[in-house]
């Protein structure tokens, strides 16, 4: 589940309740804004699908 969703340089942070943090590469500020609306779990794991990303801490 997601707790904060932050985006900068074309990388979108996404925290998770859990507390592990992923940073997502290559988000356009219009994939970012679209993933704040609705269903944000669902469209953050979307992203997750087409978007490499790297986790940052667990």
């Amino acid at each position: 589940m997601v707790k904060s969703i932050g985006w900068e340089n074309e990388i979108m942070e996404v925290e998770y309740v859990s507390g592990l943090i992923h940073q997502y590469k290559d988000v356009s500020e219009g994939d970012y804004i679209r993933s704040l609306t609705g269903a944000i779990d669902k469209k953050v794991r979307r992203i997750g699908k087409t978007h490499a990303f790297i986790r940052v801490s667990e």
